[in-house]
């Protein structure tokens, strides 16, 4: 079976926006910003969507299986990453990564 093979462009001024550079300045904003781009990694097959199924989207605790990140840290950055525009949560619980495209 052939792999599959995708591609996660960042514009050459990701480390430089202002949303990553509040994020990477916070406390524990090293490991926000590895989790974030982990999920940046995790939704691109799915043209964005964080989703286990097409009936059931990921919850704190599947993120913090799937990226081996700590469940804390999954469940305090969400909602900054929601505030911050840097993904949506969708009527259905789907988190959306906003810069994928």
């Amino acid at each position: 079976m052939a792999k599959k093979y995708y591609w996660l462009k960042l514009k050459r001024d990701f480390f430089k926006r202002h949303d990553t550079r509040i994020v990477e300045n916070m406390p524990n904003g090293e490991k926000y910003l590895l989790f974030y781009l982990k999920l940046l990694v995790e939704s691109i097959d799915h043209e964005g969507n964080l989703r286990f199924s097409d009936t059931l989207p990921y919850n704190d605790s599947m993120l913090a299986t799937i990226t081996e990140t700590d469940i804390d840290i999954v469940r305090s950055v969400i909602k900054l990453f929601v505030e911050l525009g840097m993904m949506d949560m969708l009527d259905d619980g789907t988190l959306y990564m906003s810069h994928i495209e």
